[in-house]
């Protein structure tokens, strides 16, 4: 196990601050928050605009979010 000798104490207070930078990040210029996964007003607007059916309009929003990770 990684985290054999920390305590619980030590891994929670890791998490928090990772949790904290993550918040603290959110609020730097070029940051925003988006979704994991298109949702239904998104995917009904790109199906309105294309002839592209949701399975593949979820497949191209889910690259583009992988690309900027």
């Amino acid at each position: 196990m990684t985290h054999q000798n920390m305590t619980a104490s030590t891994i929670g207070s890791r998490a928090l601050a990772t949790a904290l930078d993550a918040v603290s990040a959110m609020g730097q210029p070029g940051h925003t928050m988006i979704p994991t996964s298109p949702n239904t007003a998104m995917l009904n607007t790109a199906s309105q605009r294309n002839d592209l059916g949701e399975d593949k309009i979820r497949q191209i929003f889910v690259a583009m979010i992988e690309a900027e990770q």
